[in-house]
């Protein structure tokens, strides 16, 4: 073989090993990383749990359907207890759900969104369920979405600034004058709630997402307890 030949005959060779270790590299690489202004979804809460079904139609707001349609500020005073709490450093539900953060804005203002998803097989009423969690603090604008239809929701609200550019926040999502179905999400749907604020590097997303408390409710009680405890203002629709 000559010089030429043998020259060509290593180059192919090389090029062969280059390829198959580029390949072997890729198929035994680290998986995707998710995109830097979205979380990977956590999971949390029981895959099968007892919810009760209220009694009454929209707009009989002497009836369980509207037990949180109206609702008053709830005023406390001294130290907020969220700030004596030990903080949810980790997703807590106690209803099966999934759920990932996403941040869409820029430095100077930006929309954080939890996205939840129903991942039991039982369909989830979200009427007076109450998030609470941590994220950047002077959010001026908050509210709840879902994949499905849904009518006429509102909030029980507050923020608790920590002092380092962070706050607690807790919200009650209440619904008012819609029936029933328009206050549930179907398993495999999803629902979110998003806060538009400043951004603050003080915390991260994912820490905004490990931060989430989501208590439904569950014996028709409305959370009242939790509200009061933290002293919420209602909001106007």
């Amino acid at each position: 073989m000559d010089a030429k030949s043998t020259k060509r005959g290593l180059g192919a060779s090389l090029a062969t090993v280059l390829l198959l270790t580029g390949i072997a590299a890729f198929a035994g690489g680290p998986a995707a990383q998710a995109d830097a202004n979205t979380t990977t979804a956590v999971s949390s809460g029981p895959a099968v749990f007892t919810q009760a079904v209220p009694t009454g139609q929209a707009s009989e707001y002497n009836k369980p359907l509207e037990r949180c349609a109206n609702g008053v500020n709830h005023p406390i005073s001294g130290t907020n207890p969220v700030l004596t709490e030990t903080a949810t450093t980790q997703f807590t539900s106690n209803v099966a759900l999934s759920q990932y953060v996403t941040f869409s804005g820029n430095q100077w203002y930006g929309n954080y969104q939890f996205v939840f998803t129903n991942t039991s097989s039982q369909v989830l009423s979200t009427d007076c369920a109450v998030l609470v969690f941590q994220a950047p603090s002077g959010s001026d604008n908050h509210g709840y979405t879902a994949t499905q239809q849904y009518g006429h929701p509102q909030q029980d609200y507050l923020e608790v600034p920590r002092g380092n550019g962070v706050s607690f926040y807790i919200a009650r999502i209440d619904f008012h004058d819609v029936p029933l179905a328009q206050r549930q999400v179907a398993p495999g749907k999803s629902f979110t709630y998003s806060l538009g604020v400043l951004p603050n590097s003080a915390i991260t997303l994912n820490q905004i997402r490990d931060s989430l408390k989501f208590t439904a409710d569950l014996d028709l009680a409305g959370n009242e307890a939790l509200i009061k405890r933290y002293g919420t203002n209602r909001l106007t629709n």
